[in-house]
């Protein structure tokens, strides 16, 4: 028995997006123990397949976004780039058919992310130990360290809001956006063995218990801003940015940091290179575009000119013949006549033709006619 109805699965069946797969579709419930790294292999498949490509254009619209953020707050607005170097784990915990197996991605675009409340979040962790961190590398024990770990510096206090047991007096000043990756990343598929049953006992056989992870090697951007009106803006950009590069490239983010995920680093020259030949490979390749799309609009509109001239009255002779008798006043009761048929509107083109044609002095009396098309 199937824990989704027919009706939705029979939707999923025709689904392009990866991350409804993900939370709405479930495995047999009477399954065997590769049931649920079926079903994530085919939420990574879709994802590869249908959703990366759109995927693509959902990166750029949101470099947009940070464009126009940085305009909006000039240089109250900051960005670091960092370059994903191990795999990549947020939202494991949250609630889902499946077990662990949370990923944080765009509800509307599918595009993956980290949402600006977990860079707070590390980030705060990562100020409260510089702030309480021993000459030593050590922190104190027992009572004293809990005081300790809650006492941030003045500046932690300014960038995350006031932390008292009293309740919040302020927020904070600086404003966390998110991290994006520059290109669409490749999702991959782990696994965690674990080695004990419930109540303790070592297994016989292990179990791989399978799960989502975004594949390490894309560029990031995380962005962040001050708030209007707070003050020494420039000081509060260099730390944040300077906390945000520390606590990403030497903690990480998400779970299994102990196990090395999350780990971001500094881009380095063979990145900058790669970065260029990237930069020029999409201009050329808008250029092409823009190219393609001309030279379609062109010929759409020689086709929709060609339809035009077919459905008309007149052809090239026909309307020869209307001009010879325009170029006779004795004739001029038969152009008269045809003036009702050349104001059809399958005939406008051959009707702004005949005014072209009769615009110069020698046309002057025919012109001052009141049938003459206006």
């Amino acid at each position: 028995m199937l824990a989704v109805t027919k009706p939705v699965q029979a939707a999923l069946a025709r689904c392009d997006a990866w991350q409804l797969r993900l939370d709405k579709f479930s495995f047999q419930r009477d399954g065997d123990a590769a049931a649920k790294t079926t079903s994530l292999k085919a939420v990574r498949e879709c994802y590869t397949q249908r959703s990366s490509g759109h995927l693509a254009g959902v990166c750029r619209s949101r470099q947009r976004l940070l464009d126009v953020l940085k305009h909006q707050h000039g240089p109250r607005f900051a960005t670091i780039d960092l370059v994903l170097e191990s795999k990549l784990l947020l939202h494991l915990g949250r609630a889902s058919v499946l077990e662990n197996v949370g990923l944080c991605a765009d509800r509307t675009t599918g595009l993956p992310l980290v949402p600006g409340t977990a860079l707070k979040g590390v980030l705060s962790t990562w100020a409260c130990w510089e702030a309480n961190q021993q000459s030593d590398g050590s922190f104190k024990e027992g009572p004293a360290f809990v005081q300790q770990r809650k006492a941030f510096g003045g500046l932690a206090r300014r960038v995350f809001g006031d932390d008292s047991e009293d309740g919040s007096e302020c927020a904070g000043e600086v404003v966390f956006v998110g991290g994006f990756p520059v290109t669409p990343p490749n999702l991959g598929l782990d696994i965690v063995n674990p080695h004990h049953e419930p109540n303790g006992q070592e297994k016989q056989n292990l179990t791989p218990n399978a799960f989502l992870c975004v594949e390490p090697g894309t560029k990031w951007t995380f962005a962040f801003y001050v708030r209007s009106g707070a003050a020494d803006a420039a000081k509060l950009l260099e730390t944040t940015s300077g906390w945000l590069t520390q606590a990403l490239t030497q903690l990480g983010i998400g779970a299994k940091i102990a196990a090395g995920y999350g780990r971001f680093r500094v881009l380095n020259q063979a990145d900058a290179a790669a970065q260029a030949r990237e930069a020029e490979k999409t201009k050329a390749g808008e250029a092409t575009a823009a190219e393609a799309a001309r030279l379609a609009a062109q010929k759409a509109s020689q086709g929709t000119a060609a339809r035009a001239m077919l459905a008309a009255d007149y052809t090239e002779s026909s309307f020869k013949n209307l001009l010879r008798l325009a170029d006779s006043k004795g004739q001029w009761s038969q152009v008269q006549a045809e003036m009702e048929r050349l104001r059809k509107p399958e005939n406008a083109a051959w009707l702004q033709k005949f005014k072209d044609a009769t615009k110069s002095k020698d046309w002057k009396d025919l012109r001052k006619q009141p049938w003459y098309p206006t």
